[in-house]
């Protein structure tokens, strides 16, 4: 069985935090796209209830009278950008590592899965303390559990049947029935043999 990960293990540590490129992508653009669509309704929103009022200022040492959409503008509109900006960068960043969080044990899932059909089912799904869906992967270690116990009854069955097909091969008339026995006995033997327990 291998080896649960430890922090002093450094070969189960990932360093790659793109490890299923297409979703974190797609959940990384989504979100920042949706950070982004907010900013612009908040700035197009302001401008557009301010829109039917004045305001004064002075412009270039005079006074002038415009609209308050006209005066918030630019200072809105260089704000708006430093802000999205700023805040699409850093829940950028912050969803390539949660995404990582959960794109890193979908992967580990998936070639625990392959090793499953594979017929290994002497194996442990081995995530780190901080990934998501731990409660996934123990419930795939009871299934592979079971599994390999279930596969040691059917060998220990198929062995019972080896004896028994020898003994009714000893008993006059019954070689027969401990040729058929024999058969189903190797078929079952080639099969099991598929699973590493």
């Amino acid at each position: 069985m291998q080896q649960a990960p430890t922090p002093q293990n450094p070969k189960n540590l990932r360093r790659q935090y793109y490890i299923k490129r297409p979703f974190q992508a797609r959940f990384i653009l989504q979100f920042s796209g949706l950070i982004v669509l907010g900013c612009l309704l908040f700035t197009g929103a302001l401008y557009f209830y301010s829109a039917r009022t004045l305001t004064t200022a002075f412009v270039h040492s005079r006074l002038t009278i415009m609209s308050t959409s006209d005066f918030l503008l630019p200072a809105l509109g260089i704000t708006a950008l430093i802000v999205t900006a700023s805040v699409t960068f850093f829940a950028a960043a912050r969803l390539l590592m949660f995404s990582h969080q959960i794109a890193g044990p979908l992967y580990r899932l998936e070639k625990s899965a392959e090793q499953v059909g594979g017929g290994r089912l002497n194996f442990r799904v081995q995530l780190r303390s901080k990934d998501q869906l731990q409660d996934l992967a123990k419930s795939m270690d009871e299934m592979v559990s079971d599994l390999r116990v279930r596969m040691q009854k059917i060998k220990h069955e198929t062995d019972r049947l080896k004896e028994v097909a020898g003994q009714a091969s000893k008993v006059s008339g019954s070689q027969e029935w401990a040729k058929t026995l024999s058969d189903i006995q190797n078929k079952l033997d080639e099969q099991v043999s598929y699973f590493q327990v």
